[in-house]
């Protein structure tokens, strides 16, 4: 187990709350196997949870990835690091109930953070659900669908090849930080990553099954270190770096705090690492990261970006999140994350309201931001993003870019995605999905780059 920061000591995993009565649902005799509907909403991690489940659905005999109307099951993947996010799953689960009484034998299960961290006590909330488990440990969850519906089964179901360009891979989990805002250490739990080899042999079955770009995900993932070796990321993009086919590489979600100059040599020196960096800020004033608890300054986050801008070239595209209306936010420290902004221009900002969330340690205190004042610092916030946005993206304009060419629009135009991330369309019968186009940029909008190829797809 990795050592805690000194801001993580004394934390302990919240437990699941033990189930209030026992409920088993109807597992009618299909004489099929039985039929998966996913659904998941929040971050890239719970992408990746969604592709694992449907593996190991697979795995047990049933069917993954189906539509609604045609499951058995709908298994819904909760994100519950905002309220609003929360109240999406809310929703999205009374949209299921008419569903699941349309048909007798058909049943609703629930993972995900809001799994942690409400526990089972959603069976007594919400009567029409029949299962909660924990994604992180679906082992359990699995073994009893198997049985209880063994007369269904008739082994392992092989998926049919995806015809994905790009994959999330997650190379650690949970979080030692403890930011006073967020939940997630206590519904992901400490941090623990994968060996360098289990996520060289993931990467390159994904490479094997057609995929050409990688993201290694972390809730803190420039924390990674191998339990063995000690590997930390940068070691970790070079030995991934060597996997034959792969095209591109990417990685989320950066601390400040780990961003290291190896860091941004690696970016620099490898070929497949994109010249792209997010780099949570939430703040621009000393005082308010102090309450959020983030453990650096402005002029440390500074600092990083200058280090990461000068090492890693020709260009680097940059995104942040960034979090209005905290606890006891002053205009003065709200106008100093203005500033950050324009001073550093971000390609993207994330920006957030703050919402209270249960215990955290920010949760006692006051949330004496308005809502409609919320709204109005995120608003003037997007503008300021959006004029930022665009004057960065005009500065590509003549330069010349490569295109993973993703897919194609109805009016058969080609898009797809830049080293930097950023969105590129081409002309009309410009290239081919998955193909990578080399093209230069004409005009650009604060959203996408429009370009004219240079030659052939590669």
């Amino acid at each position: 187990m990795p050592v805690l920061s000194d801001a993580a000591r004394g934390f302990r995993p919240l437990q699941m709350a033990g189930r209030p009565a026992r409920r088993e649902p109807i597992v009618p005799v299909l004489g099929r196997a039985p039929r998966v509907h996913l659904w998941h909403i929040g971050c890239q991690m719970n992408d990746a949870d969604r592709e694992r489940l449907a593996e190991e659905f697979a795995d047990i005999g049933f069917i993954p990835e189906v539509p609604l109307e045609d499951a058995d099951l709908a298994v819904l993947i909760t994100c519950t690091v905002r309220a609003n996010a929360e109240q999406k799953v809310y929703g999205k689960f009374r949209e299921l109930i008419p569903w699941k009484r349309e048909r007798p034998g058909r049943a609703i299960a629930v993972t995900g953070c809001m799994a942690v961290e409400h526990g089972e006590g959603l069976l007594q909330r919400l009567p029409d659900l029949d299962y909660v488990f924990d994604v992180r440990e679906p082992d359990g969850f699995m073994a009893k669908l198997q049985a209880l519906h063994a007369i269904n089964l008739d082994g392992p179901i092989t998926l049919p090849a995806s015809d994905r360009l790009s994959a999330y891979v997650p190379v650690m989990g949970g979080c030692n930080e403890m930011c006073t805002y967020c939940i997630v250490p206590f519904v992901r739990g400490r941090e623990t990553s994968r060996p360098v080899d289990e996520v060289m042999a993931h990467v390159q079955r994904l490479v094997e099954g057609g995929v050409r770009e990688v993201t290694l995900l972390g809730q803190n993932v420039n924390s990674y270190r191998d339990p063995s070796t000690g590997s930390r990321l940068p070691e970790l993009l070079r030995a991934v770096d060597t996997v034959p086919g792969l095209w591109r590489l990417r990685f989320l979600t950066s601390h400040p705090r780990n961003a290291v100059p190896e860091l941004f040599t690696a970016m620099h020196e490898l070929a497949t690492v994109c010249e792209q960096l997010h780099l949570p800020v939430q703040a621009g004033d000393n005082a308010l990261l102090r309450r959020m608890r983030r453990l650096y300054t402005v002029d440390e986050y500074r600092a990083k970006i200058r280090a990461a801008r000068d090492a890693v070239r020709p260009r680097l595209s940059l995104s942040t999140d960034v979090i209005v209306g905290f606890c006891g936010e002053t205009e003065s420290e709200f106008a100093a994350t203005e500033q950050l902004m324009r001073e550093l221009e971000f390609d993207t900002v994330h920006l957030a309201a703050y919402s209270v969330r249960p215990g955290t340690a920010a949760a006692p205190r006051a949330d004496d931001i308005p809502v409609a004042e919320k709204k109005r610092r995120l608003n003037h916030l997007l503008g300021v993003q959006r004029d930022i946005a665009s004057a960065r993206n005009r500065s590509y304009v003549g330069r010349e870019i490569e295109v993973l060419v993703e897919g194609r629009s109805e009016d058969d135009r080609p898009y797809g995605r830049t080293r930097e991330n950023k969105v590129a369309w081409l002309p009309a019968g410009a290239a081919e999905p998955g193909s990578l186009t080399k093209a230069r940029v004409v005009s650009a909008t604060a959203w996408q780059l429009h370009a004219e190829p240079l030659g052939a797809a590669a």
